[in-house]
């Protein structure tokens, strides 16, 4: 027989081992961020990796590094490979590997439409195959881009005008007579300061750059949306428990219910620096608005007609 003191011992033991389950499970992830937290475009996904780590505690636990750890435009590539386990960033950074990603910049409807709607299914697949990657949801969804220039346009166009541009809207600065110039936005700034600039394509919120102080006119209606995918490295899913994995994509449909709320208190912050900073906005008409998405959706439906043809009623609909 047992003594009282040993039972009393195994019992103790158990109870510790009971206890230290949850903590044993837990797993690090291991995220990249293409902005860091003090951007207004990268906060809101610092927000929502603060809200994952509270809620799925005792299953996993996310920590970030951002662009000054790893380079903005090879995160992308080091989630596909596994060096990383979560990616948050523009899905044109990655357009040479998954080039259907360009949609994201033409939706006109909120991702937890799209999850409703069939296309979140869709382009998880898309990823799984081309990125070795899962998608869980985008942030930015709505922001939109808008020209912001030093000196004012003559009739609605941009003659000479040199524009920082990026390739999610050379064609259509093109078509407005621009030149587009291609540099980081780290060298917005300077350019801006020495001239050799005469503004940028950028979205409404720019506030943090301090490139506001130098231009005087913002041009829209707004074009285009910023959604920023978040990926999950697909073997690293894989890997995770149903439980683990559950909680992701509990959070990931939370955070869809939040983003319309969070957009809205930034836009009008945003909207804010900008008159305090004086830049006058120009409206062009709803026509200035429609030209970059005929543009893009014919560039995309000439190398992808059948995934177009499936997917724009998906993206441009709240059904």
């Amino acid at each position: 027989m047992k003594s009282p003191a040993f039972v009393a011992c195994l019992v103790f033991v158990a109870g510790l081992a009971f206890q230290s389950t949850p903590n044993a499970a837990e797993i690090k992830l291991h995220a990249a961020s293409f902005q860091p937290e003090s951007v207004s475009f990268a906060k809101y996904f610092y927000r929502w990796v603060r809200e994952v780590n509270a809620r799925c505690d005792g299953q996993l636990e996310i920590t970030v590094s951002g662009p000054g750890e790893i380079p903005s435009e090879l995160q992308w590539h080091a989630l596909k490979e596994g060096r990383i386990d979560l990616y948050y960033g523009p899905a044109n950074y990655y357009r040479g590997a998954l080039p259907h990603s360009d949609v994201f910049n033409l939706g006109h409807n909120e991702p937890s439409d799209q999850r409703r709607n069939g296309a979140w299914e869709i382009m998880n697949a898309l990823h799984n195959e081309l990125m070795n990657a899962w998608y869980l949801t985008s942030l930015g969804a709505g922001i939109q881009f808008f020209i912001y220039t030093t000196k004012p346009a003559v009739d609605g166009r941009f003659d000479g005008f040199r524009l920082r541009a990026v390739p999610l809207y050379e064609g259509f600065l093109r078509s407005l007579g621009a030149k587009p110039q291609y540099m980081p936005a780290s060298a917005v700034l300077a350019a801006l300061e020495d001239g050799s600039i005469d503004g940028y394509g950028w979205p409404l919120w720019s506030g943090g750059h301090g490139w506001e102080e130098f231009v005087k006119y913002r041009y829209g209606p707004g074009f285009l949306s910023t959604a920023s995918p978040i990926l999950v490295n697909l073997d690293k899913w894989k890997a995770l428990t149903d439980g683990q994995r559950q909680c992701l994509t509990d959070m990931a449909i939370w955070v869809e219910s939040e983003w319309p709320k969070w957009r809205a208190t930034e836009d009008t912050r945003q909207l804010e620096l900008l008159e305090e900073a004086g830049v006058e906005f120009v409206d062009l008409g709803a026509d200035f608005a429609r030209k970059p998405e005929k543009i893009y959706w014919g560039m995309l439906n000439k190398a992808q007609p059948d995934f177009v043809r499936k997917v724009k009623p998906m993206f441009t609909s709240g059904n």
